[in-house]
């Protein structure tokens, strides 16, 4: 175990120059607050602001799509000009309460869902079968060739770009749950033979060019996230003797702090969440049909597993051993009692999620004395209302909900 550390999570700190209040985040988790792939303004700006007055630091609005076709959902935002002004309003509600905005910044490659968005087939670092498109478009992969990858990397450049003129604080770059970066760094899925693939290395070289065109288009100033996963989760996929070195190599390009995370969208989803099953909630809210078959087809991949209060510690020790940058604990942070062990020995920071969406005011509750447990059971319902009116507790509705916009 590591040198215990004093660190009081309600003092502020500072990341590459910006001084954030506390060491509380939200983390990013799929909002449903934009119908189309339009942010719904006002919803969604309420959304993080009720996480921003409840005390948060730095609030996350998740997975901001680099281009069209790096979307898994048809109500994901694409990081696009004409919707920097709706931006701008989630910023702007995140600032006046005194704490930061981040944004996550995502491709999905071969998860990619709607291939009417770009009338191509779903792209990824090998060629494969899509089990998502197989009903929708095609359900072939092609994979990537050397040139698209260039172009990737500057799209991931200037959504980078994109988002700090929108008012983002903080850019977190999304290399875990099996999207486009974590499918590189997955031996079982990455089977390249040229430079893209391989050896770890070679696995690795795309996301840390992707991070190395981030940083160049932003510059110095602007602190950069990288979410990873430990473990992938499944028999062939990222362990922790590539995600060791992997942090490493992070560390080496300039990110500025690392969340530790594991679970693969399509194979082992629960990896990430741990505890009950959300599949036959999220079957009964879709209305369409097709979206009910493909989500009954994604059962063996939403397994219940165990839950357990900072489940991806024991993982993260060994990261702790190599690198030198902030860590943030993400999973299974349920209490005030794991804030403070999580920041003991291993982490920096912490990233809420389910307990922030069971109370939005969390933070401040733990702060002034008037709560040492989140309150949240871990039911794992709320993920499937992010497919009826956005992301909400079911045991307690303390977030706004989507105004849906008629079609």
């Amino acid at each position: 175990m590591s040198e215990h550390r004093s660190i009081d999570p309600f003092a502020p700190w500072t990341l590459r120059g910006l001084e954030l209040k506390n060491r509380f985040i939200k983390a990013a988790t799929f909002e449903g607050h934009c119908p189309g792939g339009r942010p719904d303004r006002e919803g969604l700006a309420a959304f993080h602001e009720a996480f921003a007055k409840g005390g948060v630091g730095l609030c996350t609005v998740s997975y901001g799509s680099v281009e069209p076709g790096g979307r898994t959902f048809d109500d994901q935002m694409c990081l696009q000009d004409d919707i920097l002004d709706d931006l701008k309003c989630v910023t702007d509600a995140i600032h006046r309460h005194d704490a930061k905005a981040a944004i996550q910044l995502a491709h999905c490659g071969g998860l990619s869902k709607w291939s009417g968005w770009t009338g191509r087939r779903a792209r990824g670092p090998s060629a494969g079968f899509n089990g998502m498109g197989a009903f929708i478009g095609s359900p072939l992969i092609r994979a990537f060739r050397v040139d698209e990858l260039k172009t990737l990397a500057e799209q991931y450049g200037q959504a980078s770009q994109r988002a700090v003129s929108a008012g983002f604080d903080v850019l977190e770059l999304h290399m875990g749950h099996g999207y486009l970066l974590s499918q590189f760094l997955c031996p079982r899925l990455n089977k390249r033979d040229d430079d893209y693939g391989g050896s770890q290395e070679n696995r690795a070289r795309f996301p840390i060019e992707v991070l190395r065109a981030v940083r160049q288009a932003v510059g110095d100033s602007v602190p950069i996230i990288v979410k990873l996963n430990l473990r992938d989760g499944f028999r062939g996929g990222v362990e922790l003797e590539d995600s060791v070195p992997f942090a490493c190599q992070l560390e080496a390009a300039d990110a500025d702090a690392l969340v530790l995370s594991g679970g693969f969208s399509g194979r082992n989803a629960m990896y990430l969440f741990r505890g009950p099953t959300f599949v036959e909630a999220l079957i009964k809210v879709q209305r369409r049909w097709i979206d009910r078959v493909i989500y009954r087809m994604a059962r063996p991949s939403l397994r219940s597993m165990p839950f357990e209060e900072l489940y991806f510690m024991k993982h993260a020790r060994q990261v702790r051993k190599a690198v030198g940058l902030p860590l943030i604990c993400v999973g299974g942070v349920q209490s005030l009692a794991s804030v403070h062990r999580a920041l003991e020995h291993t982490y920096d920071a912490v990233q809420l999620g389910r307990a922030l969406i069971h109370d939005p005011a969390l933070v401040n509750h733990y702060r002034d004395g008037e709560k040492t447990e989140s309150g949240c059971t871990v039911c794992n319902l709320c993920v499937a209302e992010m497919d009826r009116d956005g992301v909400k507790c079911v045991l307690n509705d303390a977030l706004p909900a989507r105004v849906r916009i008629a079609a």
